[in-house]
């Protein structure tokens, strides 16, 4: 049996692993080691902790490790996983693990490979591991043994069933489970077992109490991609003390929770909402508690904007007046300024977009293209827009009230033709009375909203000229915060607060 050294610095590396999560690192190794059970694809995932031996068990019936997999698990200089591939890193949870353990044993069974291995702390400043046979599994999987430092790391089997219910809440929900299943993601028999007990499929409606119920399903080209849940719980933050809203969820993993901007006073705390859109995996943050959105944002956007028209639509089905005010005089006046500053500011021109050219259908007799019917538009113009009786052209999908002809080769009954147009693109802005937020504007879809209950807007609002600087000023700011990383995003708000101080003399 082979020993092998993990590397110089591991230190350094474990620690830095662990501060990239929001949560404990007992938290999140039980976390990552269930992502990486569940890109193996397993039927079964058992939990077992043993407060007495200080161990954490996680097993799994997956498809096991191949040789290589098995190099890049234990391999601290090897790069995290391909983004989009799963919601899993290559032994993040192991590897992480080491801030507070001593000891991981693993073993895996695959259809080429089969072994295991004793990690260890040799010394102070040396990780080594060593060949060991995977004696635990009869059939392909993989089981991960972590040996704690200390005892008490967790609660008990309650504690470790709230930890799933907070990260992995629609694995826990048949209905879920059969879009996991439709998808090809995972079986629909896939369950949990923590200390030997199977946990209880949880009815997500009744388990919660939830009122206002509202369901919807995610579509794209007349096809769904995904599937959503709002509800009101009977009691605040039903699912941990400081989660609320709407949990955006991809590959089963609850990622983080959303109120888009809205304001529902009271009744924020009781709302609870999953939405499971497994395209979202596209857009992880290395810990996976976040979405990149800058690099790719109309991509993102596709997906997430329609959630957030489904929740404002649900507050308003509630009685809850969105406070966004959209379509002023001021704003399209902003608008304009902006967009003549789009060709000298980059940065403006990569957050807004351009106009572009596309294909859009328009309804036609003798149409060779099957098309239906969907609801939202998005204006578009006739190539020359500008000239003499040239109004504009057909819709394609959106957000706004109102139809677009969209293809569906499968279910449309609607002929349709296609037509080259120019699509609308460009600084979107809009202004909220939000008195109780220290932002001048922040950013909201592809939209920037700003804040006219701020002190220092109140303070210019009878001066157009003073009214429209200060706007601009708080639209740079907020595209600022936006496109910096989260510490840097926190020191931008200096100008916000300076602002509302001048604002209050």
């Amino acid at each position: 049996m082979g020993i092998h050294d993990s590397g110089v610095n591991y230190r350094n590396l474990i620690r830095d692993l662990a501060e990239m999560y929001p949560f404990d690192v007992a938290e999140v190794v039980l976390v990552e080691l269930v992502a990486n059970s569940l890109d193996a694809k397993p039927s079964t995932i058992s939990i077992d902790f043993n407060p007495a031996a200080r161990t954490l068990v996680v097993t799994d019936d997956g498809k096991g490790m191949t040789s290589s997999d098995f190099d890049q698990y234990h391999d601290f200089a090897a790069g995290l996983k391909v983004r989009g591939t799963g919601i899993g890193f290559a032994g993040v949870g192991a590897k992480v693990s080491f801030n507070i353990a001593t000891r991981v044993v693993t073993e895996t069974r695959s259809t080429s490979f089969s072994g295991g291995s004793n990690w260890y702390l040799q010394s102070k400043n040396k990780l080594v591991w060593e060949d060991i046979e995977a004696t635990h599994l009869p059939s392909h999987g993989t089981r991960v043994e972590v040996v704690f430092e200390k005892a008490l790391v967790y609660g008990g089997t309650e504690d470790l069933q709230r930890l799933l219910r907070r990260h992995y809440l629609p694995l826990l929900c048949p209905e879920f489970l059969d879009l996991y299943d439709q998808l090809a993601l995972y079986p629909k028999d896939l369950r949990f077992v923590v200390d030997g007990k199977p946990v209880a499929p949880i009815d997500l409606i009744g388990y919660f109490a939830l009122e206002t119920v509202k369901r919807f399903f995610p579509q794209r080209g007349g096809k769904r991609i995904g599937y959503g849940v709002l509800g009101l719980a009977a009691s605040e933050y039903p699912i941990a003390p400081d989660v609320c809203g709407v949990l955006l969820c991809t590959h089963g993993k609850v990622i983080k929770g959303e109120l888009f901007n809205q304001f529902p006073g009271p009744l924020g705390p009781r709302i609870l909402g999953v939405v499971e859109i497994p395209e979202f995996v596209h857009f992880l943050t290395t810990s996976k508690t976040d979405f990149f959105r800058r690099s790719k944002h109309a991509d993102f956007e596709r997906l997430y904007a329609p959630i957030r028209g489904e929740f404002k639509a649900w507050l308003g089905d509630l009685g809850v007046k969105t406070t966004e005010i959209a379509g002023t005089d001021e704003a399209a006046k902003l608008e304009r300024e902006l967009g003549k500053l789009l060709d000298d500011v980059p940065e403006l021109a990569e957050f807004f977009g351009f106009r572009t050219r596309k294909d859009v259908l328009r309804p036609s007799i003798g149409g060779t293209t099957v098309a239906d019917i969907h609801d939202g538009i998005q204006t578009t113009f006739p190539s020359g827009e500008g000239e003499a009786g040239v109004g504009p052209g057909p819709v394609d999908i959106g957000e706004e009230p109102g139809e677009a002809l969209v293809e569906d080769k499968e279910r449309g009954r609607q002929p349709a033709e296609p037509i080259s147009r120019t699509a609308k693109r460009g600084p979107r802005i809009s202004f909220a009375d939000q008195r109780d937020r220290l932002e001048l504007a922040w950013v909201e879809g592809n939209n920037v909203v700003v804040n006219s209950g701020h002190p220092s807007y109140i303070r210019v609002r009878s001066d157009a000229t003073a009214r429209t600087l200060h706007s601009l000023f708080a639209v740079a700011s907020a595209i600022q915060r936006f496109m910096a990383s989260e510490p840097e995003s926190q020191t931008l708000m200096f100008a916000d607060r300076m602002m509302a101080a001048w604002g209050k003399r």
